[in-house]
């Protein structure tokens, strides 16, 4: 038929595809609510019935003909083949024929058929029903004749199944033709003439119910009523009499009769209002209130298992199909429903609900339904039906093969679907839900069993089949076989977040974020071997007022030889000196060198190699009185200042000994050259002057002229924040650690158990006691939390412990673990001492 082809070139629109499992096929399907929001609906009248009985005088013979997958029937032009563009796994296709959902395909369609058979006389259509009608059956089957010809010869395909032939009374637009004249469908008030009478007071109160929303068409109510009314009494015993049965076939009659029960308005809007219960469908069609026709059906086996909303989507399909040829080509229809969580799953897109909803939902895909919630208590009539549905086989809906489908489709072993099916049998937890889905759910939580109170927010999705039970497309897992699904889940050894979506996307059980959480969290090897934590927000040092008040030392090997590096924070300028060696002596000489020249400065900040943390260097410190603060061990980023100034350093020795000049004279023009317009050069910040080079300079430039420090600080200021703006782009803070927490520590060759003993008293620094009883200091950034019990572990204590319980105790330990990144190498093992930042 050439349906659909492949689509290479851009196009304006693109739709959702959604895939439909039938018996031994898969049926295609687009999703075109955003399209249909931009289409401008053709405006084609529908013939009532008034006006089909009006054409066909002395009508006695009838044939009624259905149009097979009539929209499919319809060729698309160019423009309207690109807007029925959907995506598929293989590409990009687009129907060239009118596809099922478009919202002004019932216009389209009875368009065309009107211009296919227009001019063939005893011929009337009104949606995908085509009438013939004669006088006699000669008359008859000519007519018929000339209209399989036609259909012939313009490819117009009938459905054979759904024909009517050669009637002397028909089923049409809700009436039945006869050679008679019109008579009223039976059909629409079977629902209603075949109810049971109550049989008890709370039955007896639905259907009084149901009689009081239409009291105000029924004449002498309170009479007609009165003896069921009185069975209704406070203390009035239950006794279903003569009277009674007499009351109750006389209200039910009135209610299937006008005035009550009005003639179908072709130009008046349209409400049905559904109801599901356990057992049955109900639903009626109404106009202003007053209805126009009823219809209740009773529930599979297979149907009273479904989930509440599944229920209660399959009385919508239910009563749109029933009320079929009053709903087609409507230009909007109101759906009545109790169950608010529907309003929802209209707005959806299709590929985003539960298959089963998805195959109801593309069976109403051709009525402009607006679903409204409105509380049960005032759908009367759908919801007295629906409790009282005439005992008959209600459509199944393809459910057969949804089931089969969906139990095929598990990925799992035989073996294993029948553990699955037998732990679900004994899982007390599960077999309660199964009660509650076949019997219905309470009003309120807390009538739920405890065992049970844990689904509740998912009521309405839970579902069993073949003694599993779902949550939508989701396999609902019994406690006992948890564990080992979080094996399987976590036998990668990914991390948390894919765990979780792998888990997610086919399975769940109350708590199994955390339950997995926990898992990965305690698992030795995911310990062992994580990444590094992510970055912090920065923490800047605070901006200097003044020059060498605060500076930065650290030590630096280039070509086999020792320097140490000396940086102003507040001017950028440094110092390079050679050094003899690295040890503590040579160092403090080297500084008392620089004080000298310079001034004490108040702060001197260095890691915490030997040379700054020995005894005589503090004695230094104590005898020169500055304070003197480290950071922590591998976080270098502490004393970001001396390390930029090592870099610079590193770089000018390296390119000097290229090209083979003197290093001093690079170092030279560093010093002298301006950062920006504002701070100037590090020599002026720090002298107040330029300082002579090589460079042709005026006197005048040379004169001093101090930069004023309010301006310096302000602009330094703005620096960090921006570099802080930046750096936080892409970090976190990680949460705080107190003594005693078990954590790992970053080391070398990974993560390995420790406990926080201490807090230094500077900003993220820790003081951790290893399983072998070292204490280290770090920063936070290199240590992680964990739920691994070390003293479990110093013990060697790892004895297995009963599942249940393991699993209780997942579930009460629900903490998030603290999000990973990619791990760099560490160097030497650390010294300690006590005056530290970061």
């Amino acid at each position: 038929m050439n349906v659909i082809s492949r689509v290479r070139e851009p196009t304006a629109w693109v739709n959702s595809m959604v895939t439909v499992i039938k018996p031994n096929k898969i049926r295609i399907c687009i999703d075109p609510r955003d399209l249909n929001k931009a289409i401008k609906r053709e405006h084609f009248p529908m013939r009532t019935i008034e006006e089909v009985i009006s054409r066909m005088p002395d009508a006695q013979v009838f044939s009624v003909l259905d149009a097979s997958s009539g929209f499919w029937q319809v060729n698309l032009d160019e423009e309207s083949t690109n807007l029925c563009t959907f995506n598929t796994p293989f590409g990009r296709y687009k129907f060239h024929r009118l596809p099922f959902g478009i919202c002004s395909a019932p216009e389209v369609f009875q368009d065309v058929m009107s211009q296919v058979f227009e001019d063939l006389e005893g011929i009337e259509i009104v949606a995908d029903d085509i009438l013939v009608w004669g006088k006699d059956d000669i008359e008859h089957d000519q007519r018929l004749e000339q209209l399989l010809q036609r259909a012939r010869d313009r490819n117009v395909k009938l459905n054979k199944d759904k024909c009517q032939l050669r009637k002397p009374q028909i089923s049409y637009l809700g009436h039945v033709l006869t050679s008679n004249g019109l008579k009223p469908d039976p059909e629409k008030v079977r629902a209603i003439s075949e109810m049971e009478p109550p049989h008890d007071k709370e039955s007896l109160r639905r259907f009084m119910g149901m009689v009081t929303y239409v009291a105000k068409f029924i004449p002498n109510l309170s009479v007609e009523s009165a003896p069921l009314r009185a069975l209704l009494g406070k203390g009035v015993q239950w006794e279903w009499d003569e009277t009674k049965q007499k009351s109750f076939q006389k209200l039910k009659e009135k209610i299937t009769k006008t005035p009550v029960l009005k003639l179908f308005d072709v130009n008046k809007e349209v409400t049905i209002s559904v109801d599901a219960s356990s057992q049955g469908l109900g639903a009626v069609l109404l106009q202003e209130g007053a209805p126009i026709a009823y219809a209740s059906k009773s529930m599979t086996k297979s149907q009273q298992n479904y989930a509440q909303i599944e229920k209660e989507m399959l009385g919508i399909v239910f009563g749109c199909e029933r009320f079929h040829e009053y709903l087609y080509g409507q230009k909007s229809i109101n759906v009545e429903t109790d169950h608010k969580p529907l309003e929802a799953i209209f707005t959806k897109r299709l590929y985003q609900t539960p298959h089963r909803l998805q195959q109801m939902l593309l069976k109403v895909q051709k009525y402009p339904l607006s679903v409204n919630y409105k509380p049960g208590k005032e759908l009367y009539i759908a919801d007295t039906l629906s409790r009282c549905s005439l005992a008959e086989m209600a459509d199944n809906l393809g459910e057969k093969a949804f089931e089969i489908a969906q139990i095929q489709m598990l990925p799992m072993s035989n073996e294993k679907l029948i553990k699955l099916r037998q732990l679900t049998v004994e899982d007390i937890s599960l077999q309660t839900l199964v009660k509650y889905i076949g019997e219905g759910w309470p009003e309120t939580r807390s009538e739920l069993p405890v065992c049970a109170r844990p689904y509740w927010s998912y009521k309405h999705e839970i579902t069993v089949n073949d003694e599993i039970l779902f949550r939508g497309d989701k396999v609902i897992v019994p406690l006992k076989m948890r564990r080992d699904i979080l094996a399987q889940i976590h036998s990668a050894h990914f991390g948390i977040e894919k765990c979780k979506r792998r888990a997610r996307d086919v399975l769940f059980w109350p708590q199994m974020n955390a339950e997995i959480e926990d898992l990965i969290s305690k698992c030795e090897i995911c310990n062992k071997y994580r990444n590094q934590n992510t970055k912090e927000p920065l923490m800047p040092h605070d901006v200097s007022t003044r020059p060498w008040a605060k500076i930065g030392a650290d030590l630096f090997e280039w070509n086999g030889k020792d320097y140490l590096i000396l940086i102003d924070y507040y001017s950028g300028y440094f110092e390079m000196a050679h050094l003899p060696n690295t040890k503590s002596e040579t160092v403090i000489t080297n500084l008392k060198s620089q004080f000298a020249r310079h001034g004490i400065p108040d702060t001197l900040v260095s890691d915490n190699g030997p040379q700054f943390s020995s005894n005589c260097f503090s004695e230094f410190s104590h005898l020169f009185q500055f304070h003197h603060t480290t950071s922590s061990p591998y976080h270098p980023q502490s004393n970001g200042m001396a390390e930029k100034a090592v870099q610079i350093a590193k770089g000018l020795l390296t390119k000097k000994k290229e090209d083979g000049q003197d290093p001093y004279l690079a170092l030279l023009e560093y010093r002298n050259t301006p950062r920006d317009d504002i701070l100037g050069s590090p020599a002026q910040r720090l002298f107040g002057r330029r300082t002579k080079t090589r460079l042709p300079t005026s006197e005048r430039l040379l004169q001093p002229r101090i930069l004023k420090p309010d301006t310096v600080t302000k602009r330094l200021a703005e620096k960090r924040q921006m570099q802080k703006t930046y750096f936080d782009r892409q970090a976190r803070p990680l949460a705080q650690l107190y003594p005693g927490e078990n954590i790992g520590m970053q080391t070398e060759k990974g993560w390995v158990p420790a406990t926080v003993t201490s807090r230094t008293g500077q900003p993220r620094s820790y003081i951790v006691e290893t399983l072998d009883g070292t204490n280290y200091r770090r920063n936070r950034k290199h240590l992680r939390k964990t739920k691994e019990n070390y003293d479990s572990l110093k013990e060697l204590d790892m004895q297995l412990v009963d599942p249940e319980s393991e699993e209780r105790d997942m579930r009460e330990n629900t903490e998030t673990n603290e999000e990973i990144r990619r791990s760099s190498r560490l160097k030497t093992k650390p010294v300690w001492a006590k005056d530290y930042v970061m």
